[in-house]
């Protein structure tokens, strides 16, 4: 039953005799690389063995294989709702100068209760799939928004109509360190731009994004101050191992190539071809330093030292090690490069390059008192008729007073598709009916805060998933300033 949901990509790739293999994994690998590239594939279904492999995600395999190797579009570009897209950019931008507002009381407390605001602030907020961040129409050369420049990837820099992992990380950093709109503006390009070292004192490019988390993000943010390396040093060091890993950033751009309307999304139908042409001309030698290959040793906290395994199968929190971790701070899931996989292709052989971090989203701490809510645990299985369902379980301290380290982030660890709201006073659902009309809702998948505890022992389809995950070994800690 492991299997099941992926069997009819098995079955499939079972047909073939030995001379098509070949040809099918070709196939495979460049539909997998579209998807992935495009979105649609994200790290939480990046495994041989995970059984919550999203029906979007098959569907677009399965369609992906049948058009062969290429996935051609009609044309090498794809062009954006402009209307859309500002009205999306306007309307976020409004929403960061209420935020920033609304945060001014907080400014002078602990800055565990400063995330915690922001965090709430965020919190709901869907998961994006696909083009979370882009450049805009941004001049590559302002701290500040200015608009009417073009760009390879036209989606907005920032918005808060929905958020991936990454960009909540980089819009709640961006937040706790403004107080305008401006120095929001030039700390979210800080924070989420300078993997080529801002050449010619340009900031806004796609190259200069810090795609990769342990190559680009951290040591980005490190220079700048707002982190710093919590696993290496300090009261954790004696828990920690590392990993090695190869970031080949010109062969992840270079099978970008391979389909270009994935990755070239243009305002306007005159800006496609000369965005393609750039893309295609500029993007295929980028002779930027460690742009070629990149070694990188990251240090992590293993997963088995902060949940103990019991005898019967179940698991106790190391409390003396989740004491000492620092917060707040961002919190990344670490994964083996050599385990992590998509049935059996290694993650490299994919999208071009290694990487040592799949998701990422904030620590800090909160007190709660006897009966506070603390989170809503939501736990998906399959019925006998091999359907999704949810169940919601409110979880509240039971104690005169309860400390947690809680985790914040953008989660697609639920069924895509499926609604969030209140069914009725206090009860949650998480389901694939919609609700009634007038009903608030948002999705499933969404920005959710836990107790780090509980995130890495998250129960789902009767087993402890993350715990199982053989390619996920650990968490790595960069302590936010």
């Amino acid at each position: 039953m492991r299997w099941r949901h992926g069997s009819l990509l098995k079955l499939y790739l079972s047909r073939p005799g030995p001379s098509d293999m070949k040809k099918i994994n070709s196939a495979l690998i460049a539909a997998i690389s579209s998807l992935l590239f495009a979105g649609t594939v994200k790290s939480s279904d990046w495994s041989e063995d995970n059984i919550f492999l999203s029906d979007h995600t098959r569907i677009n395999l399965m369609q992906a294989l049948q058009s062969k190797t290429s996935m051609k579009h009609s044309r090498p570009y794809t062009v954006m709702d402009v209307r859309q897209y500002r009205q999306v950019f306007a309307q976020s931008r409004a929403k960061i100068v209420e935020i920033l507002k609304l945060a001014r009381p907080y400014r002078h407390l602990d800055k565990n209760v400063q995330v915690a605001f922001i965090v709430s602030q965020l919190a709901d907020i869907p998961y994006l799939y696909s083009h979370a961040m882009g450049e805009g129409d941004w001049q590559p050369g302002s701290s500040v928004y200015q608009p009417g420049f073009m760009h390879v990837n036209q989606n907005p820099v920032y918005r808060l109509d929905g958020l991936d992992c990454q960009t909540f990380v980089q819009d709640a950093m961006a937040l706790l360190y403004s107080d305008s709109l401006d120095q929001f503006d030039a700390n979210l390009l800080k924070i989420a731009y300078g993997a080529a070292g801002n050449p010619g004192g340009e900031i806004v490019r796609y190259y200069n994004r810090n795609h990769f988390i342990d190559a680009d993000f951290n040591p980005v943010n490190q220079n700048h101050g707002w982190l710093t390396d919590a696993t290496r040093s300090g009261p954790l060091s004696i828990y920690a191992k590392t990993i090695e890993t190869t970031v080949t950033r010109q062969k992840w751009f270079s099978r970008q190539l391979q389909n270009p309307a994935d990755h070239v999304q243009v305002l306007s139908e005159s800006a496609g071809p000369g965005m393609v042409k750039r893309f295609r001309n500029v993007y295929a030698n980028l002779e930027f330093p460690r742009f070629n290959a990149e070694h990188i040793r990251l240090h992590y906290i293993p997963k088995e030292s902060i949940a103990i395994l019991q005898p019967d199968g179940s698991f106790r929190p190391n409390q003396a090690l989740l004491d000492k971790i620092p917060a707040p701070a961002v919190l990344e899931i670490v994964r083996d490069a050599d385990k992590w996989n998509f049935y059996g292709i290694k993650i490299k052989n994919i999208i071009g390059s290694e990487l040592a971090v799949s998701h990422l989203g904030l620590l800090y701490r909160q007190a709660f008192n006897k009966g506070d809510l603390i989170y809503h645990q939501t736990s998906c299985q399959f019925d006998a008729l091999y359907r999704k369902v949810c169940s919601v379980k409110p979880v509240t301290c039971q104690k005169a007073k309860c400390t947690e380290l809680m985790y914040a982030h953008a989660t697609d660890a639920y069924p895509i598709g499926y609604y969030w709201y209140q069914s009725s006073p206090g009860n949650y659902v998480c389901t694939p009916r919609q609700p009634a009309r007038g009903v608030a809702y948002t999705r499933c998948n969404r920005v959710v805060t836990m107790p780090l505890y509980d995130y890495l022992t998250d129960y789902q389809a009767g087993a402890y998933w993350n715990m199982n995950l053989r390619s996920l070994i650990g968490v790595h800690i960069e302590k936010l300033a």
